[in-house]
């Protein structure tokens, strides 16, 4: 996984996390054969909570989904790796009653999480679908266990990966119609994602290469599924010496990643806001120190279909 594992517990875990080994990455590697994904997406949840709470209680959640909500006519959306459901909370509370919410995501103790914030039900079928097979060479294998999906009112929440083909997925969403909006807020991935093939497969080296080969997936359910006139938003977190550099540098990018595309980016907004403290939660870091003292702002993205 790119790591030494010659360290102890109490020492600083050779990532960008800033936690000690002993609660980052030594137990994934210390997980029984067979349970490194599990243990990841244990540990992955449980971390995000204090993330997630920390952008609520910011407001970022409530503005990402007023924004989106003042296009209007956003009465079906997508929200691709729902997490802990913070950001279907602030979509269900901002978006017109009788909106129709999916979620999906490929961690079901997010899942779990989600439907207990969201105070959602959810028949079995729908949770718990994936299951990890550890192959030869090293690698977990994941597929998806057989059955049909439902549709629930108001909010539906999916345990499936973006990045692995789900036929009961298109099939429910072929049921849905085309789609009002997607959205992508704060991607991340748990610590055991390069043990998985579809990493090896994909060449996924770190997060940065992780969240683009989301974002690219995303986009191509944008091609399928969204109406025209229907809205794409991304949120990603980034630090910048100030808004402006923010919204320009990141408008270039991604207007450069729409070219040729039947989208067409109308709007970005930086917003600032304060990770939580290193050693709690998931830090947004980098290998250059003079990035990590740069202010961190939520660059939410508004890209149209045409």
């Amino acid at each position: 996984m790119g790591l030494s594992i010659d360290l102890q517990p109490d020492d600083l875990c050779g990532c960008t996390s800033g936690l000690r080994y002993g609660e980052c990455h030594k137990p994934i590697f210390d997980a029984p054969d067979g349970q490194m994904l599990a243990v990841a997406h244990r540990q992955y949840a449980a971390m995000w909570a204090t993330n997630a709470d920390r952008y609520k209680a910011q407001g970022l959640y409530a503005a990402q989904a007023q924004e989106l909500a003042t296009k209007g006519g956003i009465g079906r959306v997508l929200d691709i790796g729902c997490g802990r459901g913070h950001g279907l909370e602030a979509l269900r509370m901002a978006l017109p009653h009788g909106a129709l919410l999916i979620g999906i995501d490929e961690n079901s103790d997010c899942i779990s999480a989600a439907l207990t914030l969201l105070d959602a039900a959810s028949p079995p079928h729908n949770r718990d679908r994936m299951k990890d097979e550890l192959l030869k060479n090293g690698l977990y294998r994941s597929t998806y266990r057989p059955g049909e999906l439902e549709l629930q009112d108001g909010v539906t929440l999916i345990h499936s990966d973006l990045l692995v083909k789900d036929q009961p997925l298109q099939t429910l969403l072929d049921s849905v119609g085309q789609l009002d909006a997607i959205t992508l807020w704060f991607a991340g991935v748990h610590k055991a994602r390069s043990a998985t093939e579809l990493a090896k497969h994909f060449e996924v080296e770190g997060d940065a290469d992780h969240r683009e080969l989301v974002e690219d997936f995303t986009l191509q359910i944008g091609h399928e599924r969204l109406r025209s006139g229907g809205w794409l938003q991304l949120v990603i977190r980034a630090g910048f010496q100030d808004a402006g550099m923010a919204q320009s540098e990141m408008g270039r990018i991604y207007g450069d990643w729409l070219q040729g595309q039947p989208f067409v980016l109308k709007t970005v907004t930086a917003r600032p806001y304060d990770e939580p403290q290193q050693g709690q939660g998931i830090s947004v870091k980098s290998l250059a120190a003079e990035v990590n003292q740069l202010p961190n702002f939520a660059i939410s993205l508004l890209i149209q279909k045409v």
